[in-house]
């Protein structure tokens, strides 16, 4: 009986041990971003159709393409607002989400940007993941409707369990009950 007691104990410490390691993560990364931004005039003369397409380098998962869609809004001759959704794609695979940001003319051809991101999902490496992400820059305008953006950031992402550690712990606790009749038929047969 004991022994019994003791086999099932050591199954349970297993299992915990597994299930620790399928819980979910949070990994904190930085990293910089530089692209192109273009607007676009729409009806609203204060109102635009904002795209951002660019490259960056992420300390945890390495080199990536950034691309992002929106409206951007002249809140004053100085202040204006955005907010769209964008896709960040990496080797291994792609984060997305929304964004909104704020920026401030801060000369004849040059604004400062705060942009704060929530990642709503990814695919591959990413899949489930979910986060978010604060990006400071500089724009410079090299034409009427294009800038170039140069910034930081930094970010942090809640990972999901990979599927093979959520497989392994219930294949441990699917083979409990043999493992139990196993013991048991041991036990009246000694």
């Amino acid at each position: 009986m004991i022994r019994s007691v003791a086999a099932v104990l050591i199954a349970l410490l297993m299992m915990a041990a597994l299930a620790l390691r399928a819980q979910a993560d949070t990994i904190t990364s930085s990293g910089t971003v530089k692209g192109i931004s273009t607007l676009t005039g729409t009806a609203n003369p204060a109102v635009f159709d904002s795209n951002f397409i660019g490259a960056g380098l992420d300390t945890v998962s390495g080199y990536f393409i950034a691309a992002n869609a929106g409206t951007t809004t002249f809140t004053s001759l100085t202040m204006f607002t955005a907010s769209g959704t964008f896709t960040n794609v990496f080797a291994g695979g792609t984060l997305f989400g929304t964004f909104t940001e704020s920026g401030t003319v801060t000369g004849i051809n040059t604004s400062t940007e705060t942009i704060h991101a929530v990642i709503t999902g990814g695919t591959g490496m990413f899949a489930g993941d979910t986060g978010q992400s604060t990006n400071t820059g500089t724009s410079t305008a090299i034409s009427r409707t294009t800038a170039l953006f140069s910034g930081s950031y930094t970010s942090s992402i809640t990972t999901v369990p990979e599927p093979s550690s959520l497989a392994l712990m219930l294949a441990g606790i699917g083979l409990l009950p043999l493992m139990r009749k196993r013991w048991a038929s041991g036990r009246q047969t000694a």
